[in-house]
């Protein structure tokens, strides 16, 4: 009779580091997915922002446009005027 049967002994501890080894991949895996679906959700909101400040750009550009003729146009009308 043997006092140690290896495979025996031995089978619970593989167990265990086979299976906290996979879960510590997954956990790995899991985690830099969510760091590119977090790099993405970025880069679209990058993306949205820098959409929004040409618009506003833009606006703010026409807005200034709009004055400036105004002023202009009444300036030829006044002139007109005198």
């Amino acid at each position: 009779m043997q006092l140690f049967d290896f495979n025996v002994e031995v089978k619970p501890v593989l167990e265990v580091l086979v299976g906290k080894t996979i879960e510590q991949a997954l956990m790995e895996v899991m985690e830099e997915e969510e760091l590119f679906n977090l790099r993405e959700q970025q880069r679209q909101f990058q993306e949205l922002r820098n959409a929004e400040l040409v618009e506003q750009q833009r606006l703010e550009e026409q807005d200034r446009r709009r004055r400036v003729e105004k002023v202009d146009a009444g300036g030829i009308f006044m002139g007109g005027r005198q």
